[in-house]
């Protein structure tokens, strides 16, 4: 018996007026806190520095590329003194907008999984933070290139690259998905001149972005990449939790307190960090491989590829789950218990473990209590289990669909 359409209206609405009233909730009770408005605080002075400063127009983030200025110039839109409530209220409205996008061009189930696993993994970050926009850009290129618009894709992906660099990583997902629409073989043909265009795109705009860069402060253009380089493992990554199980085995493991968060140091930091590269550069390819050979949809192998980024990421800011919910619940279209349980993780760690454990303000502490890094290594073996189950079942369902065009191939 299904639902009737008047019924999943008043659903929706019910649904949405939750979610806006747990997001208002936590602008007005967390946001507004003493520690809770950090990033915020850094987006506006990122803004005033850039537009205002003096001279106007030179001065960059130091660890974000150019196009991110153009989300921080909300915190001034309008000029209020209450810039806090003005950007959460832009990142509210596109939470709202994208609800209603993803009800148009996927379901009302896939709106309703993703507004929920939003505000109950990212409570704290999804209003406080900007990476609803690279995210945004993600989900929308993902419907272009499966209505076949490319160029719009490209242009998405490198609008989201320009502002915060992960997102040139699925490119070559949305280059392999414009081959298989040509009915083309990456490895047998020439480029054809359409994925020449987009890949020319997507470089032309990144490269605008940094050479403008460039010229406006030449000493902080390549900032990102340095910045993101010289950081140490962050306390939440998958790889800080394994050098904190590496303490039970004698190796010497202390906490940090460097580029505005909190990180573990230790005896195998270096290898681990090493090994998260290769895992990051690794799995991608092995993603691309298996899209490449028809063995991962698009829109599943879109998903592994963000997966894989937060998993091998030495650094696990708590928005980073933002990339990937919208389109787990793009590709699942249904809840599933271990995401609502990464997700309520998620929130337990931050803000409110942080809070337990004192985890405020610029300097090291002595140690972590022991709870912190137990609870993110719980939430990142969830994490990593529910990675693996996503490519198992995708590599089953390619596998499915293979067996099912033989068979119709046959009987004809």
């Amino acid at each position: 018996m299904t639902s009737s359409p008047s019924a999943w209206l008043t659903r929706d609405r019910l649904v949405l007026a939750a979610l806006v009233a747990a997001l208002l909730g936590s602008l007005v009770f967390y946001m507004h806190s003493a520690f809770g408005h950090g990033d915020i605080t850094e987006y506006h002075r990122y803004a005033q520095a850039f537009w205002l400063g003096s001279p106007p127009l030179r001065a960059l983030p130091a660890e974000y590329p150019l196009l991110s200025l153009v989300p921080f110039t909300l915190t001034l839109l309008p000029p209020l003194h209450d810039y806090v409530s003005v950007f959460a209220l832009w990142m509210l409205g596109l939470f709202v907008a994208g609800y209603f996008a993803i009800r148009r061009h996927d379901s009302a189930r896939a709106a309703e999984v993703c507004g929920v696993y939003l505000a109950l993994g990212c409570f704290a970050t999804v209003l406080g933070r900007f990476d609803l926009v690279p995210a945004a850009a993600t989900v929308v290129a993902y419907w272009a290139a499966r209505e076949r618009r490319f160029t719009l894709a490209y242009a998405m992906l490198a609008l989201g690259a320009a502002l915060k660099l992960y997102p040139v990583l699925l490119v070559p997902i949305v280059v392999l998905e414009q081959y298989r629409a040509l009915d083309l073989h990456p490895l047998r043909v020439a480029p054809p001149r359409p994925v020449v265009r987009g890949v020319a795109l997507v470089g032309g705009v990144i490269v605008a972005a940094f050479g403008i860069a460039a010229v406006l402060e030449p000493g902080g253009w390549l900032g990102p990449f340095v910045y993101n380089a010289s950081r140490p493992l962050q306390v939440e990554s998958v790889s800080a939790s394994l050098l904190w199980l590496s303490g039970a085995f004698g190796l010497h493991v202390a906490p940090d307190h460097s580029f505005h968060s909190y990180n573990l140091v230790g005896s195998a930091a270096r290898e681990l960090s090493l090994l998260a590269d290769v895992g990051l550069v690794g799995g991608c390819l092995w993603v691309y491989w298996q899209q490449l050979n028809r063995r991962m949809a698009f829109g599943r192998a879109l998903t592994v590829c963000l997966l894989v980024i937060v998993c091998t990421d030495r650094v696990f800011s708590p928005q980073y789950l933002m990339w990937v919910v919208p389109m787990v619940a793009l590709t699942e279209r249904d809840y599933d218990g271990l995401w609502l349980g990464i997700c309520a993780l998620t929130t337990l760690i931050f803000p409110y473990a942080y809070d337990w454990a004192g985890l405020h303000g610029s300097g090291t502490p002595a140690s972590y209590p022991w709870f912190f890094p137990g609870l993110i290594a719980v939430r990142n073996a969830l994490l990593v289990i529910a990675t693996a189950r996503f490519i198992r079942r995708s590599l089953v369902r390619a596998e499915s669909a293979r067996d099912l065009a033989r068979s119709s191939t046959t009987a004809a």
